[in-house]
């Protein structure tokens, strides 16, 4: 009798542990789902903070791997260094006579010419005024110069330093006391230049120059000049 009443109870009772098995069951599958949808939250919260670091996150994986992307060139590769540019210059300039004089002053000119990445040809007009009267002129040069060290040397790729040397030849046309001398004159110089911005360098260089006249022998300045491409 207490056999019969046994399983006569545990019959009642199972209906009811199957519905809690099911309960659980149905707890543990949503349980499940909300642990992917709060992952796949977690995965869009995170990708859009790596957005801007070209990085990706994985949630289930707990990861970050970073994107293949190229970075790009700090100074856009050079390329503003290239093309036709204007500019000014002011020079220091000590003229030596044939006679052993001298006489120093200051000279101001333009400047027009175009770049690449181992060449430059510029002209060059200025006007010098001497601290004697008797030893002003207007001269005109072309001037050729190489980037000797090339784009592969930069000796600061920020600032995208660039040294260089080349040759000159032009005229001058003197004016003295008595009348107006023209001649010739050519030379060579040596100096650097140094990017301000994308469009603008500075170019600071010595240059010397003989001249074929008698009444100048030679004149020596250090050139300071400002370009900007266009």
């Amino acid at each position: 009798m207490k056999k019969l009443v046994t399983i006569v109870s545990l019959l009642v009772s199972l209906p009811y542990v199957t519905n809690a098995e099911s309960i659980d069951g149905t707890l543990a599958v949503d349980a499940g789902a909300a642990n992917s949808v709060q992952n796949s939250a977690n995965t869009q919260v995170a990708n859009n903070q790596l957005s801007s670091t070209g990085a990706s996150y994985d949630a289930n994986a707990k990861d970050v791997q970073q994107a293949s992307t190229i970075p790009a060139s700090t100074n856009g590769g050079y390329s503003f260094l290239e093309g036709p540019f204007v500019g000014v210059e002011g020079s220091g300039i000590v003229s030596a006579k044939a006679d052993g004089l001298s006489t120093s002053g200051l000279s101001f000119g333009l400047r027009f010419g175009a770049q690449n990445t181992e060449w430059r040809t510029m002209a060059v007009l200025e006007r010098y005024s001497s601290s004697e009267d008797y030893n002003n002129y207007i001269r005109g040069l072309l001037q050729l110069d190489y980037y000797f060290l090339g784009m592969d040397n930069l000796m600061i790729d920020a600032y995208a330093i660039r040294p260089y040397a080349g040759v000159n030849a032009g005229a001058i046309s003197e004016d003295t006391k008595v009348d107006t001398v023209r001649t010739l004159t050519y030379g060579g110089q040596l100096g650097a230049t140094m990017n301000l911005t994308n469009q603008v360098d500075l170019d600071v260089g010595y240059r010397y120059n003989l001249s074929a006249s008698d009444r100048i022998d030679h004149t020596t300045g250090l050139a300071v000049g400002v370009h900007f491409k266009y």
